[in-house]
């Protein structure tokens, strides 16, 4: 039997992997993402109501101050995602510590 590390990007059977380092492969930074996309939408829809065949569906009505302070959250939390993507991509070896560096300064330079 090989001798696998804790932190090896090998899984046991010898299979490699690709991701999915943190939280029992659960890809958590596509939660953040997914998080980010939804909230966008409800920010978008704030106030409105309307009908979907058979269905009426009404969204939440904040006030501007809160959607004003929603929107500016929107991009730090696909900006998290990334980052966490980064380093869930290095922990599982699928970027060295060169490329994730890379990585994190596109990212950063994306969002600033």
């Amino acid at each position: 039997m090989p001798f696998l590390l804790y932190n090896s990007p090998i899984q046991k059977g010898g299979r490699p992997i690709s991701g999915g380092h943190f939280n029992d492969n659960g890809y958590v930074y596509y939660k953040v993402a997914q998080f980010a996309d939804e909230l966008d939408e409800e920010i978008r829809h704030n106030g409105k109501a309307g009908t979907d065949g058979d269905h009426s569906y009404y969204y939440s009505n904040y006030p501007d101050e809160v959607i004003e302070y929603l929107k500016a959250q929107v991009p730090k939390l696909r900006k998290m995602a990334e980052i966490m993507r980064a380093c869930d991509y290095l922990y599982s070896g699928d970027h060295g510590d060169d490329s994730f560096m890379e990585r994190i300064n596109q990212i950063n330079e994306d969002y600033d």
